[in-house]
């Protein structure tokens, strides 16, 4: 069933209010990893165990990475949405970028910056994942699902492979929790959260084209290029904050190339 006048111009409206609450975190990261602003004047000295990891890692380049993947993965789909708001692919999309971003917000909680926490979750992180939700949301995807009944179930697989990356997830949003000041290094003040999105984004948005009829296409090049992003990254950078193990780096960059070229097979197939 078609959307009508009304719904399209709902999810368009939602769309453009996600893309500024969604954007918003990532820039300010991506702009402090490149040295575009400062932060390490509001911190004090490394305290908890965790922040003196970020402290001896110093490095930005897998910060940088993530949250530029990060930012392509939650951008494109609401663009999509935005140009089209019928795409299923898009609404999907959005919708596993906009969960990430919620599963990641509850995991650090509401840091209080004396140490403990003030509640059980940062009402802008909520902020920044309920627009893109509700613009995913409006666009009823699940309305071709008669229609487009999983058509592409090798990517399902691929989802499942990529599951242990929700471990490196959580380990990252639990760096995030213990590292607010004054339990701060001098260094990745809201990154590691960065990297937590971008992991609890990989399997849902993968899935999402083996569900969608329109736009599967960009769902699976952008985690691909993603997966393949941050394992460059940490070869090239093996001392920077949240780099990969060099075996996982392998594993996701293998995954990475896996994902590109089941979609170069499929899109031949279609």
């Amino acid at each position: 069933m078609a959307l009508g006048r009304g719904s399209r111009m709902t999810v368009r409206v939602l769309s453009v209010l996600g893309l500024i609450t969604f954007s918003f975190l990532l820039v300010f990261v991506v702009s402090d990893a490149a040295g575009r602003v400062g932060t390490e004047q509001m911190l004090e000295p490394a305290g908890s165990p965790e922040a003196r990891i970020g402290a001896e890692r110093p490095g930005e380049s897998v910060h940088l990475t993530g949250a530029l993947a990060a930012l392509l993965i939650g951008v494109t789909g609401l663009v999509g949405l935005t140009v089209r708001p019928e795409r299923d692919g898009s609404a999907y999309q959005t919708a596993g970028a906009a969960v990430a971003i919620l599963i990641a917000a509850f995991i650090v909680g509401d840091p209080n910056n004396v140490g403990g926490q003030a509640g059980p979750v940062d009402v802008v992180f909520v902020i920044m994942g309920l627009p893109p939700l509700a613009a995913a949301a409006s666009a009823r995807p699940w309305r071709t699902w008669r229609v487009n009944r999983p058509k592409r179930p090798r990517y399902l697989a691929l989802a499942a492979l990529s599951l242990p990356v929700l471990w490196y997830g959580i380990d990252q949003a639990l760096m995030q929790r213990n590292t607010w000041p004054p339990l701060a290094d001098p260094h990745h003040q809201a990154h590691w959260i960065a990297m937590a999105i971008l992991a609890f984004m990989v399997p849902p948005v993968v899935a999402s084209a083996a569900l969608s009829g329109r736009g599967w296409r960009l769902a699976a090049i952008t985690v691909g290029v993603a997966a393949i992003a941050v394992a460059a990254a940490s070869f090239l950078a093996p001392q920077a904050a949240s780099v990969l193990h060099p075996g996982w780096a392998v594993v996701a960059l293998l995954w990475g190339l896996a994902v590109l070229a089941l979609t170069w097979y499929e899109a031949r197939r279609s």
